[in-house]
């Protein structure tokens, strides 16, 4: 077996400041890593490849205004979104907040979700990893997304929390597959007591009529309803003064 050759042939199937990550090319090479680290070397001696950072390399594009460095938006995604076909993480925080038209504030810094134990910080990319509320699949990450919103609610500074909540309940209601909204149902219990209290003002502002989904529903308002009140800081005419959720609201 020819490791160089077959470097070779991998990395041509790469475009142009597509972002090439090692470990991608170790499939099926595992024990010859050393020799793929010195296919790597040569390569970029003779300039086919660039070595950005550690375990990260790209083919550059040479324009008439210089050279174009590694594709940043295909980096974060193979780095932190999406391994070996396998997500690893996904999209919350500020530029969640902007997609969904919840806000015009363009952040600085993208939030991404994974399984860690705490908060890193990647300035090269503009990359801020927060801990997850729990594991993350293909099927969940539009159910984390809708519940991360209502557990950062606090944060979207720029925006009126009503106007936020009637957005919530037009999402909920309309852009949520059936699917979505039974996996909301079961992920809502890795978040704290007042996520969950929002979240069912939320669902029961949708007035969905669903044998499952209301009895699924009201199982969480019992469960929440237990101990002490939790206290809602929005205007409650956006859930109709909705008090039956062990809530009560700072304003009024």
């Amino acid at each position: 077996m020819n490791i160089a050759n077959l470097i070779k042939e991998k990395i041509n199937v790469y475009q142009v400041t597509e972002p090439i990550i090692v470990d991608e090319l170790f499939n099926g090479l595992e024990n010859h890593k050393e020799a793929v680290y010195v296919t790597l070397n040569r390569l970029v001696g003779d300039g086919v490849i660039v070595h950005y950072n550690k375990g990260v390399y790209f083919k550059p594009k040479n324009t008439k205004f210089g050279k174009i460095g590694v594709d940043k938006k295909r980096l974060i995604e193979k780095k932190y979104l999406k391994r070996n076909n396998k997500v690893v993480g996904y999209i919350t925080g500020p530029l969640l907040w902007n997609d969904w038209g919840l806000t015009t504030q363009i952040p600085n810094r993208i939030w991404i979700a994974q399984d860690i134990k705490q908060k890193k910080i990647d300035e090269d990319l503009g990359v801020m990893l927060v801990k997850a509320k729990t594991a993350i699949s293909e099927k969940n990450i539009k159910a984390l997304q809708f519940l991360d919103v209502i557990d950062q609610i606090e944060y979207i500074q720029d925006a009126d929390k009503e106007e936020i909540i009637r957005k919530l309940i037009h999402i909920f209601r309309e852009k949520l597959t059936i699917f979505d909204k039974v996996v909301v149902m079961e992920e809502v219990k890795n978040y704290t007591k007042k996520v969950k209290v929002l979240f069912g003002l939320i669902a029961e502002a949708t007035v969905i009529d669903n044998e499952y989904f209301l009895a699924t529903l009201n199982y969480l308002k019992e469960d929440v309803s237990i101990g002490k009140k939790t206290i809602i800081n929005i205007n409650p005419l956006v859930f109709k003064n909705n008090r039956t959720w062990g809530n009560g609201f700072a304003s009024s």
